[in-house]
């Protein structure tokens, strides 16, 4: 009785564990789901200070040629590169520090090199996913000063860390 008893709280177990093992399970680190930021209006000179508060808005596009051009909603005030890379198992940015202008609006060309990555400032509200290689764009406005850490979620505990310097 005891053997059945055993044996019944073993298998349990060990189905458990499978189901466990078979979820989607997140990162290390903790990361708080990122929600998109609010759409603040620009053509009325009024805002209410809820909006004044939340970060400025991100758009995100798929790149799928070689040409591009910023969002007709906040044209950008300049385009940047960014390379996501992971040969050799060196995950990195490049460049890893990014510094910008308070009010400027750029346009960052995300690209990953063999792997899926993210490109996650959770301070400032982006969180973009870019499947292995291909390229992602985000065009956002940087209105607050500060040093913004910058992390690939997926990489971050193998040194896939920047920072966004906004002057």
């Amino acid at each position: 009785m005891i053997r059945r008893v055993v044996g019944a709280v073993f298998i349990t177990g060990l189905l458990l564990s499978a189901y466990a093992c078979g979820e989607n399970v997140p990162p290390k680190g903790s990361h708080d789901e990122v929600k998109p930021a609010p759409i603040v209006s620009t053509s009325s000179s009024q805002a209410s200070s809820s909006a004044a508060m939340a970060p400025p808005p991100a758009t995100t596009s798929s790149q799928s040629s070689a040409t591009s051009s910023a969002s007709a909603s906040s044209p950008a005030d300049y385009s940047l590169d960014i390379a996501m890379n992971d040969a050799n198992a060196n995950y990195v940015f490049n460049p890893a520090d990014i510094t910008v202008k308070v009010g400027e609006t750029v346009t960052l060309k995300l690209t990953s090199e063999n792997e899926f990555h993210s490109f996650t400032v959770d301070d400032l509200g982006i969180d973009v996913e870019v499947d292995a290689g291909t390229t992602e764009e985000i065009t956002f406005t940087f209105s607050d000063a500060g040093t913004f850490e910058l992390i690939c979620i997926p990489h971050e505990s193998l040194g896939m860390v920047g920072k966004i310097i906004v002057q």
